[in-house]
């Protein structure tokens, strides 16, 4: 992803306007094509090369942001590690103790001990030659880690995930997201809001007529941990831009001076997915669930819910789970992760006057996020959890529950 001072927007209004690249620009791919070979011909070569390479080509032209943009982009793609066979500061302390019992080491043999022959004395015992110890003297510098692989898209996939970078730096800026889906269908609807929960984003879904209404929290509204809850919304955009229509809007914060702006985007902007979204989503919470409901040995069956309940004014419900019984009962299950006090009060409200009498609202007592203490939980079909999702007291509550 983007740093801020790589990000390219310009301010006009209130409005912010990310710099987004022109794909299709002949110039533009040949340039990025450049980069993508610069980085494959120094695979195995130390990091420190690389950047060399990278500083002489890229040089001071009037693109350096676009440039840097896409090498850093490139960079996460990159594993880059020390080589060593030993622990270099072990091996310097070895080097200098030899030199010191050498003394004086000159680089040249005039009847002095010499530089090469104090680094084959140390590299001997190691099985190694005067060559490769002076090669990972200093291999714990950041310089001298090797770029050991890179995942080289083509050029016009990176300029893609340049645009998309571009977006995702405007959420990390954001107080409110609202995203408007004119007329979704089911599969949509589940599509989005089970990401919105596997990304522990807190929102709030509600209906105009055939318009979808989505209310996200931005991580600039948060009091702790923004910037996780800012990378989670960041990697949710992709999900977004999968669908055939939206539009987004974002009050942010732009700059140093913080200043208040409005980012918006649509189906018809430059950033698109660049992934098939399956919405095949499991928290570790959830997959532990399922190694418990497995082991009771239950009659009972969970199973991934496809249904989208409308709560009559009230939003809608993407429930998670089923929880079956062979006689035909099934109870609802609800998951609740990253929550705010008076947010989940309204909601909790609302389920009460609207939702159907067989749901189970499973609430992560650990993800509250704001300031006040959490409610307290009423009893009944609400089970609350800390970090395992009790697959037994599950069970208990939908035999009350189930219809």
């Amino acid at each position: 992803m983007l740093t801020g001072d790589l990000v390219r927007a310009s301010l006009r209004s209130g409005k912010i306007r990310p710099r987004y690249l022109r794909v299709d620009d002949e110039e533009l791919q040949a340039e990025t094509e450049a980069l993508i070979a610069l980085f494959g011909s120094h695979v195995g070569q130390p990091i420190g090369r690389l950047e060399e390479a990278i500083a002489d080509h890229i040089g001071d032209g009037t693109d350096f942001a676009v440039r840097r943009g896409l090498v850093k982009l490139l960079m996460d793609r990159a594993t880059v590690e020390m080589v060593s066979p030993m622990e270099p500061s072990e091996l310097r302390r070895a080097v200098f103790e030899a030199a010191a019992a050498r003394w004086p080491v000159s680089r040249t043999a005039d009847g002095q001990s010499s530089r090469h022959e104090v680094l084959g004395e140390v590299g001997a015992p190691l099985g190694l030659s005067a060559a490769e110890v002076d090669e990972v003297l200093y291999a714990d510098l950041k310089s001298a880690h090797r770029l050991m692989d890179v995942e080289l898209p083509e050029a016009s996939l990176l300029l893609e995930r340049y645009n998309l970078s571009l977006a995702q730096a405007m959420l990390l800026r954001a107080h409110e997201l609202v995203i408007t889906l004119p007329r979704p269908d089911a599969r949509q609807t589940r599509l989005l809001v089970r990401a919105m929960k596997f990304r522990q984003l807190l929102h709030r879904a509600e209906r105009e007529g055939d318009t979808l209404i989505l209310r996200i929290d931005g991580p600039l509204s948060l009091f702790r941990q923004t910037q996780r809850y800012g990378l989670q919304l960041a990697l949710f955009l992709p999900t977004l831009l999968a669908l055939d229509a939206y539009e987004l809007s974002a009050v942010i914060s732009w700059g140093q001076a913080r200043l208040p702006a409005t980012f918006t985007l649509t189906h018809k902007d430059p950033p698109r997915s660049l992934r098939r979204e399956k919405g095949q989503w499991v928290s570790d919470e959830e997959r532990q669930l399922k190694k418990q409901w497995k082991k009771l040995k239950t009659p009972w069956t969970l199973e991934r819910c496809h249904r989208l309940i409308d709560l009559k004014g009230h939003g809608v419900l993407v429930p998670d789970y089923e929880i079956r019984h062979p006689d035909g009962r099934k109870a609802l299950l609800e998951l609740v992760w990253s929550w705010r006090r008076k947010t989940f009060e309204r909601r909790f409200e609302a389920l009460q006057r609207a939702a159907p009498p067989n749901l189970i609202v499973a609430v992560s007592v650990r993800r509250h996020v704001g300031e006040e203490e959490h409610p307290e939980l009423p009893e009944g079909a609400v089970v609350a959890f800390k970090g395992v999702i009790q697959a037994k007291r599950l069970i208990e509550v939908a035999e009350n529950v189930a219809i």
